[in-house]
């Protein structure tokens, strides 16, 4: 189930790049020439990624990668095999491609899984049919330390960050792509991610842009209500499989599909975008039955495989102890009875705690 985000399109309708350059008519001066070419590949991204870099994309595929194009939030709910690291890394090349000084922080859980859509990128620039890309993303361009992956392209950067330490809330950027979703808790999104996105990408332009408009609006040449209306650069993503319907990961999936469906009031300017897909969805050439065949043994109706396969959110576990009742019954940080130690204020002490 793929849930399109709530747009302008509704009520302007959508401008057909494709059919303005077929009305093109004469010799086109090289300015020209280059801006026509460039809408095309923009309007057109199967057609350019398999240009640069060799890949045919499926049509879902072609589809996610548009809606992450247009959308500021994005979540997407996939099932194992359903390709949801090799999507971020093509859409982290060809959004800097088309968005000069684009910064993107890929994070996970661990940095293991940060550095899985980086090295993807990789794999896929050093692939023999990539010369196109290559040239947008130089080897020079890309350094691996032990605290961040990076590669810099088209004036910006995308970053592998681990998260662990106070290092990690040094950095900005104007995209945040979060894989596994469900294994990054509530605070490290909330306190310590977000805050990354501060920044639009053109705050310059925005500036300039607004100083203009205030000596034209002291000049009595502009009314306030005519300025421009700048739409937020700014792009969370979400990558995860699903998971139990307590957690906070469903609770975001719940608030942005009440938010594209008008449940939920949101900024103008603000586009959500949910992509769910189960196994059964997929091109059947994308998935191998041995595989569905041999996690469907323990029952394609049980929990887990629901949550893997069937990228559907589920109330509990079908373990002995029910996942939900344990949750219920789980002391979170901050809450009472918990364990109060105490020593001589005049020693020092170690602690250790076998988790």
């Amino acid at each position: 189930m793929i849930i399109p985000p709530k747009h302008d399109y509704v009520t302007n309708p959508f401008v057909n790049t494709n059919q303005e350059l077929k009305e093109l008519k004469g010799e086109l001066d090289e300015e020209k020439a280059k801006i026509s070419l460039a809408k095309f590949l923009r309007a057109n991204l199967g057609f350019t990624c398999e240009m640069i870099s060799g890949i045919t994309l499926a049509k879902y595929q072609e589809l996610v990668i548009n809606c992450l194009f247009l959308c500021n939030y994005s979540m997407l709910i996939f099932s194992r095999g359903a390709a949801k690291t090799f999507l971020a890394a093509i859409f982290c090349y060809l959004y800097c491609i088309f968005n000069p000084n684009t910064k993107i922080i890929v994070a996970g859980p661990t940095f293991r899984t940060a550095r899985f859509i980086f090295n993807k990128i990789d794999e896929i620039v050093n692939s023999k049919s990539a010369e196109l890309l290559e040239q947008c993303m130089p080897v020079k361009g890309r350094s691996r330390r032990n605290d961040v992956y990076e590669w810099e392209i088209n004036g910006g950067k995308i970053m592998a960050i681990p998260l662990a330490g106070e290092k990690v809330r040094g950095f900005r950027a104007n995209i945040l792509i979060i894989d596994e979703a469900n294994w990054v808790d509530k605070d490290m999104i909330e306190k310590v991610l977000m805050p990354f996105l501060v920044s639009p990408q053109n705050l310059g332009d925005i500036l300039k842009q607004k100083e203009i408009e205030d000596e034209l609006i002291k000049d009595g040449k502009l009314k306030e209500e005519d300025r421009t209306s700048n739409s937020s650069n700014i792009k969370m993503i979400l990558l995860s499989s699903a998971g139990y319907t307590f957690e906070y990961l469903y609770t975001l999936y719940s608030s942005w599909l009440n938010k594209i469906n008008g449940a939920e009031e949101t900024p103008e300017n603000i586009k959500y975008f949910v992509a769910q897909l189960a196994w059964n969805a997929l091109p059947p050439e994308m998935m191998d039955k041995t595989v569905i065949e041999e996690a469907a043994k323990g029952g394609n109706i049980s929990s887990s495989f629901k949550m893997e396969y069937g990228a559907q959110f589920c109330d509990g576990s079908d373990s002995y102890y029910n996942a939900k009742k344990m949750e219920e019954c789980t002391l979170h940080v901050g809450e009472y009875p918990h364990t109060l130690l105490r020593g001589n204020p005049n020693k020092k002490y170690v602690l250790s705690i076998d988790p």
